[in-house]
């Protein structure tokens, strides 16, 4: 695995092993121990109560807790294990029960036992490498604010969306937060206030702001391309892998950060290749590194302004002045969640009010009573992802059954989990709250009832993010692009017909939400950004 990561400030992060058996347990220490010592420390226990002892002195983070199933589920029962990553050590003969209870038990993988070779180095390796990513050289930025703030909300969402470890204080709890305003002689200072390891502070910064700071703002190396992606989720990020990959210079550009909406889902548990389930977060970490080893170039954060035709080339007008131009274009810019037009709603939109999972406020939700509006997957998700650390999660949902909207598989864990309950046929009219949100009123069945909550989740469906393209590629009434023979009635210009993908304007391509007619699938919007670069190549054949 890539040991890259320094812990030279602070004690290494654990990993827990944790097997009733003592033999399997020294087994499991020893060669953790031979695979991985120099980047965490390995520690051991044979029940649950050792573990929780151990948890209880362990100073740095836990990444991986690994051991057998009847362990880990105890320990589960116990606390919340949403930062570390769940590996089951199971003898071949209990490996089909042991898949069938993962999402119980919410692990990533399973090992077989007795291993050998490889084995165990397979199934931990790209997790422990996922956790590095998200966790190390945390300490490095603090962000100093009010739990509430609004402004403070859209930082640490834009922090968490892109992968970028930072420690939250919150000023409404403990004193921290002042001590450390105190210490930077920023005492007075307007919040929110990013600390960094340099020694600097950022007063009160915007989105912009950050990302200059933390060299987030790339530029593009060349003028031309062959094949500019607009969109950094699943459809998006799939043309880049096989846009690059296949020899196309290839420029992704994503106005917020790679993986798009489902790059916040908690767990895809029907994407194949992928029978434990996997988070839109790691999905998106991973297709971001194989586009990136192919040669593929990433803007992010970078938003396109204007989109404009010079002959043949596709010329893109970015937010920082700059401008590109592709000889193809794929849009997969994907949707943007809808939201609920109730005034006292979005007053308080930021300040209890999320749309989307919202995961960087998730762990402050745990012990709460949460409200989830929506009945589709990504809502299923969501309540699921909520249940782990809420006292009691409540879904809001216009229909009359989860099943009209929901996969079954989702339905069914949602209707098996005692801490989630489900409002039908409901709707949200109204929240209730000063600076933060308290409660909301629902409508059901022609009564009004009012739920109290700080956390309110909404997933009421999404529209297209397609402003920037100005009305030079035709749309439906709702803003999906026409593609394929819906596009040939829409001022098509050449005597041959479009492609399958191919938007009203030669070489520009659609694929994933943005496009009319998608499926709205993770798996999808894969098909149709790689499909699109096939035809990105029979494209550039004709017109060469």
């Amino acid at each position: 695995m890539a040991r890259t990561a320094s812990f030279e400030t602070v004690e290494k992060p654990f990993i827990l092993a944790a097997h009733g058996d003592r033999l399997v347990l020294a087994s499991l220490r020893t060669e953790l121990e031979r695979l991985y010592s120099n980047v965490f420390k390995v520690v051991g226990a044979t029940d649950v109560h050792g573990v929780l002892d151990l948890l209880d002195h362990l100073r740095s983070p836990v990444a991986m807790i690994i051991g057998d199933a009847t362990t880990i589920g105890e320990v589960r029962s116990h606390i919340g294990l949403e930062a570390s990553k769940v590996v089951i050590v199971a003898p071949y003969s209990d490996v089909a029960t042991v898949h069938q209870r993962l999402t119980e038990l919410d692990a990533h993988e399973v090992v077989v036992s007795p291993w050998s070779g490889d084995s165990l180095h397979d199934g931990v390796d790209d997790l422990l490498n996922d956790w590095l990513a998200l966790h190390t050289a945390g300490e490095s930025l603090v962000m100093i604010g009010h739990r509430w703030a609004r402004d403070a909300h859209e930082l640490r969402d834009f922090l968490g969306r892109n992968h970028v470890p930072f420690r939250w204080v919150d000023l409404d709890h403990g004193d921290e937060g002042v001590r450390l305003l105190d210490g930077a002689g920023l005492s007075d200072a307007k919040l929110p206030v990013v600390l960094r390891a340099e020694g600097d502070a950022l007063v009160a910064p915007n989105i912009d702001d950050l990302a200059d700071a933390l060299s987030m703002h790339h530029h593009p190396t060349r003028q031309y391309y062959d094949l500019v992606i607009v969109g950094g989720g699943p459809a998006g990020l799939a043309a880049a892998v096989y846009g690059a990959s296949e020899g196309l210079s290839t420029l992704l550009v994503e106005r917020d950060a790679v993986g798009g909406q489902a790059g916040t889902s908690s767990k895809i548990e029907n994407y194949l290749g992928f029978p434990n389930g996997v988070s839109g977060a790691e999905l998106a970490e991973r297709a971001l590194a194989q586009a990136t080893r192919f040669g593929a170039e990433v803007l992010a954060p970078q938003e396109v302004t204007k989109l404009s035709l010079d002959g043949r080339y596709k010329v893109l007008d970015l937010a920082d002045g700059r401008s590109v131009s592709g000889a193809a274009l794929v849009v997969a810019t994907g949707v943007t969640y809808r939201e609920m037009h109730a005034e006292s709603l979005r007053a308080l939109t930021g300040a209890g009010v999320f749309y989307g999972a919202a995961t960087t406020e998730a762990l402050d939700a745990a012990g709460e009573d949460v409200i989830v509006v929506g009945s589709a997957n990504s809502a299923g998700q969501g309540a699921l992802y909520f249940a782990k650390f809420a006292r009691s999660v409540t879904m809001i949902v216009k229909a009359a059954d989860l099943r009209e909207t929901m996969s079954a598989y989702l339905a069914d864990q949602i209707e098996a989990s005692p801490s989630i309950s489900v409002r039908v046929q409901s709707r949200v009219v109204e929240a209730h709250g000063e600076d933060s949100l308290e409660a909301i009123s629902i409508e059901t069945k022609s009564k009004v009832v009012r739920l109290e909550t700080r956390f309110l989740f909404v997933f009421i469906g999404a529209e297209p993010r397609n402003e920037w393209l100005g009305g030079l590629v035709a749309a439906d009434d709702r803003g999906y692009l026409y593609t394929g023979r819906d596009a040939k009635n829409e001022g098509w210009p050449l005597s041959r017909d479009p492609m399958h993908l191919e938007c009203s304007v030669p070489g520009v391509f659609a694929a994933g939400d943005v496009r009319h007619g998608s499926i709205r699938r993770v798996a999808g919007g894969v098909g149709e950004g790689s499909t699109a670069v096939q035809l990105v190549h029979r494209y550039l054949a004709s017109v060469h």
